[in-house]
């Protein structure tokens, strides 16, 4: 989406959609700015975001995963050292951020490989394959261990080490459109499950790309996948 900053700092303003809880927005084109401002003032020694437009295997998930253990092992600087955030902004890199529900009853599945955004391996168990942790999200594994904490690549155990996750709605739009293609009812029903299935730490913005920009306008470093 096209704008500048005084646009989106005017589109921001609005009701909460922070996904503390429950995940959802309340309304359409509703934003929080003031949850995005919290996200992205968290203290930290590094600032760090991720622009992801496709998950292509699991790249965001594994960079925010190297980068904390970078610093917080490799470095010496102890957990918590920086802040990461996640910028989702395509049609297949947001379903990452939906739950078991959401991925049961529609077909994030099958946009997934419409997108060509998912592992050729990746079954088909109704479950979305991204969020569950695969490790026992201990904080005293050994960050050497690749069964550990620490190189666990999921969205819940990365959740759990601090990371925050923007959902862009430009790209939940064209989402909503294509489930309703496949299936999924009309675009305003796949819209409204997508915003209604949002996993705790996430928060809608009104465009990923866009919010890159304002996140870099807080000296956040920008990385690409």
């Amino acid at each position: 989406m096209e704008t500048n900053r005084a646009t989106f700092l005017a589109a921001a303003a609005g009701t909460v959609a922070l996904a503390a809880g429950s995940g959802t927005a309340e309304a359409a084109g509703t934003y929080d700015r003031r949850a995005m401002e919290a996200i992205l003032h968290r203290p930290a020694r590094h600032h760090h975001i991720i622009g992801a437009p496709r998950l292509s295997g699991i790249a965001p998930m594994r960079s925010a995963a190297h980068i904390m253990g970078a610093y917080a092992f490799a470095f010496g600087e102890g957990p918590g050292t920086v802040n990461v955030v996640v910028s989702l902004y395509g049609p297949s890199s947001v379903l990452a951020v939906m739950n078991d529900d959401f991925w049961a009853h529609h077909h994030a599945f099958e946009l997934s490989e419409q997108q060509n955004d998912i592992a050729p391996t990746t079954l088909n168990d109704k479950r979305n394959p991204y969020l569950r942790a695969r490790s026992s999200m201990n904080p005293h594994d050994d960050p050497g261990d690749v069964n550990g904490f620490y190189h666990d690549y999921t969205v819940e155990a990365l959740t759990r080490r601090g990371v925050a996750w923007f959902v862009c709605n430009e790209a939940m739009h064209t989402a909503s459109r294509q489930l309703a293609q496949l299936g999924d009812g009309t675009p305003q029903a796949a819209l409204a499950a997508l915003r209604s299935h949002l996993v705790p730490g996430t928060l809608i913005v009104p465009s990923g790309s866009q919010a890159l920009v304002v996140a870099q306008e807080q000296h956040f470093t920008y990385q690409a996948v």
